[in-house]
């Protein structure tokens, strides 16, 4: 539910620049750990146990269940008829402790809409912003969850491919598991920079809400995801809406977890809006 400020800005061309600052704030996420009521009458793995029966908690599509995980995944979004951009993404993902919380490593390899030379696909892409998540579900029941995150996207992109700067993304969500099986997980992010600006004088500040609604459907190799969001660049004052839509299906065992695929066709709202359209297709191991 996060990285929605990454697909919606586009991709800026600046130079390097690392700061102690930005190291610090991190450091302090990771160190910072809400004392957990996960248990609260049980463990971890027997709430986790109740919500896989309940709910399609087994797919990924539970934001409370940090699982071991790795996949590729690539998004196309059109900025306008004349100007697109692309960006493929690696990314790991491995719980720490009883589970509670999980780190994420990130590599991008983005696209560059106004250094494209050519249609050579390696030719045009270069390593994006890196990021390194922490997450940590701090309250957990069998009815709800609590959660917060936090993406440091290092400025290791080349020219023209990251934000030129330092990056910081926070999230809070609280997961509501529905009598009916479904997943309702309003979120708070907050996307900003953390270096006063970049060599442009651009400065960074994104708050975007989160409205992630997980259906149960009847047959559990199939899953879907509705994200609505709403997003205001309080540099820019700008305001606008988006949604993806997430179809997935499971494709059986490998390596020892649950292999998937997914697509998520996504759109921009209002004529502050970045980007007019986008896809996403992707696949991932999980629960190895």
């Amino acid at each position: 539910m996060t990285g929605k400020a990454r697909q919606l800005t586009g991709f800026l061309a600046f130079p390097k620049k690392v700061t102690f600052v930005a190291a610090t704030v991190f450091s302090g996420a990771l160190l910072f750990s809400v004392p957990t009521s996960a248990q609260e009458g049980a463990n971890l793995d027997d709430i986790q146990r109740q919500l896989s029966d309940s709910t399609d908690a087994e797919n990924g599509t539970n934001p409370t269940k940090l699982t071991t995980q790795m996949g590729l995944q690539y998004s196309y979004n059109k900025i306008n008829p004349n100007l697109n951009n692309g960006l493929l993404e690696f990314f790991y993902q491995h719980p720490i402790g009883d589970g509670s919380k999980a780190l994420k490593l990130t590599i991008p390899f983005a696209e560059n809409p106004n250094l494209r030379q050519n249609s050579n696909l390696f030719e045009d892409n270069a390593v994006g912003d890196v990021s390194l998540t922490f997450l940590n579900v701090f309250h957990l029941t069998p009815k709800a969850g609590t959660a917060y995150s936090a993406e440091l996207f290092f400025d290791t992109a080349s020219k023209g491919a990251g934000y030129g700067q330092m990056v910081l993304e926070t999230s809070l969500f609280y997961a509501m598991f529905l009598d009916n099986g479904a997943i309702f997980a309003p979120a708070w992010v907050q996307t900003f920079g953390l270096e006063g600006g970049n060599s442009a004088g651009q400065k960074l500040n994104i708050t975007t809400l989160d409205f992630y609604y997980v259906p149960k459907l009847p047959n559990r190799k199939l899953f879907m995801t509705f994200d609505p969001a709403i997003v205001h660049n309080w540099e820019s004052n700008d305001t606008f809406g988006s949604l993806q839509v997430t179809y997935g299906m499971l494709t059986g065992q490998l390596f020892g977890g649950d292999s998937q695929v997914f697509i998520k066709p996504g759109i921009g709202i209002g004529k502050d809006a970045p980007f007019d359209w986008s896809f996403e297709v992707g696949f991932k191991v999980l629960n190895f």
